[in-house]
C-alpha cells in the first residue's frame, strides 16, 4: 500500500465518506499529483536551483584568500628590515610600522 492511498483510505473513514473504490483512487491520484506540483507552485523548484549555502560561500572565499596569498608569497620576496613582521623598532625603542614593506612583511 503507498502513503497517498493509505492516507486517503483513512481520511474517508475518519470523516465517515462512503465512496466506491474508482473514486477513492481518482482522490488518490489528484493528492499525489497535487503533491508533486507543489513546490512547482510555490517556486521552490526554481529557488532551490540557485540556492547555494553560507557554508560553501564561506568555504569559497576561504580558498580564495589561501591562493591569493600563495601567490603574494610567490611574487614577494621577504621584507630584509622587519624579517617579515610589519614592524620595526623606532630610536626610542617602541614598535613601528615597517617603513620598506608598509607593514606587510614582504617586498617586490
Amino acid at each position: 500500500m503507498n502513503y497517498w492511498e493509505e492516507c486517503i483510505r483513512t481520511a474517508f473513514i475518519d470523516a465517515h465518506i462512503v465512496a466506491s473504490e474508482e473514486q477513492i483512487q481518482e482522490v488518490i491520484g489528484c493528492v499525489e499529483g497535487a503533491h508533486e506540483n507543489y513546490s512547482m507552485y510555490h517556486g521552490h523548484d526554481v529557488a532551490n536551483k540557485n540556492f547555494i549555502s553560507d557554508d560553501k560561500r564561506a568555504l569559497e572565499k576561504l580558498k580564495k584568500e589561501i591562493a591569493d596569498k600563495a601567490e603574494w608569497i610567490a611574487s614577494t620576496k621577504p621584507c630584509r628590515a622587519c624579517i617579515t613582521t610589519g614592524t620595526v623598532r623606532d630610536a626610542w625603542g617602541r614598535d613601528a610600522v615597517c617603513y620598506d614593506c608598509g607593514g606587510s612583511g614582504r617586498v617586490k
